[in-house]
């Protein structure tokens, strides 16, 4: 292959590349019937788990929306939820953020309480964190919680011994003003602070800041691809160091996004009321 037929075919594949990507997303179908979610994941085993605050419940859902298990219901005990404020999924395990009961709770895959971490009552002022606003699990087992009372991430071995804390007042070079999310990538921790997506090293260290220009509700990690949500816009980018958001061009109008993720080539989006599937347009 000559070098000018080498250079015609990078230019065609190049073009044809930007053309798919500028290609809008196209709502193919909806499911679910929530009151207020607040968050959702898709779990390893192809399962929807959904955190509806209107209902102070926790739902999984299979693809085509049938609901197999439901738990929480308002309350303080054992079984209750008040606010579940996020949800994710992990091979295991099930973790969910009660914000009011300021807890963690663990469950089976089929919502079936695992087991509880609370550290209201801790001797221990480093590890005390309260109303959570949002929870992960890294690639090394370790449990994130992103502390709201405190504006700061506290995490902890999947087992619930404290292992440290970063992003509040006087911790290292960089504190959070109003966070929101935390997801887990690969080899990084990304917290949703306010406009800007930020990105600390597994053990804490910060590492960088990525600005949007509207306040970011969710960030997550799913099948390679970061998502970023605001109310109406949504930016994917490809978990690679680069960190190279590009917006999506969605065709649906008329609600506010809560949460959203990639798998494969499908996208799905959470509203307060439903998830919708998008798939690329044609």
């Amino acid at each position: 292959m000559t070098h000018l037929t080498s250079l015609l075919v990078l230019i065609y594949i190049t073009l044809l590349s930007n053309n798919l990507n500028a290609q809008p997303w196209r709502l193919v179908k909806e499911i679910g019937i929530f009151e207020k979610s607040s968050s959702f994941c898709l779990s390893p085993d192809g399962y929807f788990y959904v955190a509806d605050q209107g209902s102070n419940q926790v739902l999984k859902l299979n693809l085509d929306g049938a609901v197999f298990n439901t738990t929480g219901g308002y309350g303080w005990d054992a079984s209750g939820l008040s606010r579940p404020t996020d949800v994710t999924a992990e091979a295991v395990y099930v973790l969910v953020a009660d914000e009011d009961n300021s807890k963690v709770n663990k469950y089976d895959k089929n919502l079936n309480l695992a087991g509880t971490v609370f550290k209201r009552d801790s001797q221990n002022p480093e590890e005390v964190f309260g109303y959570p606003l949002s929870v992960a699990v890294s690639t090394l087992g370790d449990l994130y919680i992103l502390d709201g009372e405190n504006n700061r991430v506290v995490y902890f071995s999947f087992f619930g011994d404290y292992k440290g804390n970063f992003g509040g007042f006087g911790t290292g070079f960089y504190e959070f003003y109003r966070p929101e999310k935390i997801s887990a990538l690969k080899n990084a921790i990304a917290v949703a602070d306010d406009d800007k997506l930020v990105l600390f090293d597994l053990f804490g260290t910060y590492l960088r800041n990525i600005q949007f220009q509207q306040r970011i509700r969710s960030v997550k990690y799913n099948d390679g691809k970061i998502a970023v949500v605001t109310k109406k816009e949504i930016y994917i980018a490809e978990d690679n160091l680069m960190y190279e958001f590009n917006q999506l061009d969605i065709e649906h109008d008329g609600v506010w996004f809560v949460d959203a993720l990639m798998s494969g080539d499908k996208l799905y989006i959470l509203t307060e009321n439903s998830i919708l599937f998008f798939e690329k347009g044609f």
